[in-house]
């Protein structure tokens, strides 16, 4: 199983898949808290999801420019790289926010929700770019 995390500064988002179907779906949504008990919800969770890897979208603003959500969450990452021992990756976020708000727009708790439907579009679209990377390298292999 995949985790995939959209760290917000409110908010953190999560996501699951299964490596056989490939399909991201959102899992839930933390409201910002310590970082103590921010990982212990994340350990209970890779515990009972059986999660063998873990993606963190990566805030850039649209010009390739880092923010400040971008330094917060860089920070973020490097302490679940100290404290899970899992593979840790990031991905490219951008505009997954926007598409998020597209695809809730007129439901209840939206705000919140967001997250953990950016999460599964990031979650998704990592699937999505190893999936053709991997087809890519076995057509490269086949000539």
């Amino acid at each position: 199983m995949l985790l995939s995390i959209d760290h917000g500064s409110k908010y953190i988002g999560l996501a699951i898949a299964h490596l056989q179907t490939k399909i991201a779906t959102p899992y839930k949504t933390i409201q910002g808290k310590d970082v103590f008990l921010l990982f212990k919800d994340l350990h209970e969770i890779i515990s009972k999801e059986k999660i063998t890897k873990v993606i963190i979208g990566h805030p850039l603003g649209l010009s390739g420019v880092n923010s400040e959500q971008t330094r917060k969450t860089e920070k973020f990452i490097e302490e679940c790289k100290k404290e899970f021992d899992l593979p840790i990756i990031t991905f490219d976020e951008r505009l997954t926010s926007k598409m998020a708000n597209n695809l809730s727009s007129g439901k209840q708790n939206q705000g919140k929700q967001n997250h953990a439907i950016a999460a599964s579009i990031i979650l998704q679209d990592y699937i999505d770019h190893e999936s053709a990377r991997y087809n890519n390298q076995d057509t490269i292999t086949k000539q």
